[in-house]
């Protein structure tokens, strides 16, 4: 895959987050603009647009992980829990065979030395 094919695929999968980081990137320059030419007022406006803009774009990047993480493999928690549960399982039951092969050794021990 490529650099323009994968830039291509995820701005198909969420394409709210270039047009978020566009805003905000337009806003910052806007900012700079008025710094230079020394107007805070509308400055101190375009910084809080970026701020505004910034926000919204993080806002854009959960929503869309969210969105497509629920899309993608709606069952992978349920099959990842029950993998949890069977290596639990599997860790018990090995807990519960060493337990058993000590006390059948420290048994076998009391028997001989009887």
């Amino acid at each position: 895959e490529t650099y323009s094919d994968k830039a291509y695929r995820k701005f198909k999968e969420n394409p709210l987050v270039p047009v978020g980081a566009l805003a905000t990137c337009g806003a910052l320059i806007m900012a700079t603009v008025k710094m230079r030419k020394g107007d805070s007022r509308s400055f101190n406006h375009w910084l809080r647009a970026r701020v505004a803009a910034q926000a919204l774009t993080v806002a854009f990047v959960c929503a869309g992980a969210w969105s497509l993480s629920k899309e993608r493999d709606p069952e992978s928690s349920k099959t990842r829990q029950l993998d949890e549960i069977a290596v639990h399982r599997e860790e018990r039951i090995a807990r519960e065979r060493s337990e058993f092969e000590g006390r059948l050794k420290e048994a076998t021990q009391a028997y001989e030395s009887e």
